[in-house]
């Protein structure tokens, strides 16, 4: 069997579908990514073409086939204190502001602070954030901290609930 070739169109209509979905940006130059990693989908499942799976996709209303696409096209990097000009940031800026401004105004009185880690992949990244937190604590002693940790892919989220890491793992080592 011949190797899918993955249209220009096709890639349109992937990208236009995962965009509104799931809201990650598949840009031109994510093509040979998209190629990629679904054409191991279109192979191992015996898909004749690039089209006949994206319009799989479309017509299950389980949501499956959703989650499989997904899951194939999220990168999962991930490591502790990963991005550590985020963590600076939030050190040496946003928490002295915080707990300067909790000080006067009435706003944070019997509020927790809460925090989002919207791509947290298998955990590593709300870790880093509550490791941050715990060595910044001086002037948010009184508060309580909530870090909400989400992600698209079904699969690091499985590994991030069981909140298991390997003892070495080194820097930019993908997850999967």
């Amino acid at each position: 069997m011949a190797e899918p070739i993955l249209r220009e169109g096709e890639f349109q209509k992937f990208s236009r579908y995962i965009y509104e979905t799931c809201g990650i940006n598949l840009h031109d130059g994510k093509k040979e990514l998209l190629k990629a990693r679904l054409g191991k989908i279109i192979r191992s499942r015996n898909f004749s073409s690039y089209r006949e799976y994206f319009d799989h996709v479309l017509n299950d209303t389980s949501g499956y086939e959703l989650t499989i696409l997904i899951n194939s096209i999220s990168t999962n990097l991930t490591y502790f204190l990963r991005e550590s000009q985020h963590l600076e940031f939030l050190t040496r800026r946003a928490l002295p502001e915080i707990a300067e401004a909790a000080k006067t105004k009435e706003i944070f009185k019997d509020r927790p602070l809460r925090l989002w880690s919207a791509g947290c992949s298998s955990g590593e990244e709300p870790y880093s954030i509550a490791i941050t937190l715990n060595e910044a604590r001086n002037g948010l002693r009184n508060f309580q901290v909530e870090i909400l940790a989400t992600d698209i892919s079904t699969k690091v989220l499985s590994a991030a609930g069981k909140g298991i890491y390997e003892k070495k793992k080194s820097k930019g080592d993908p997850l999967i």
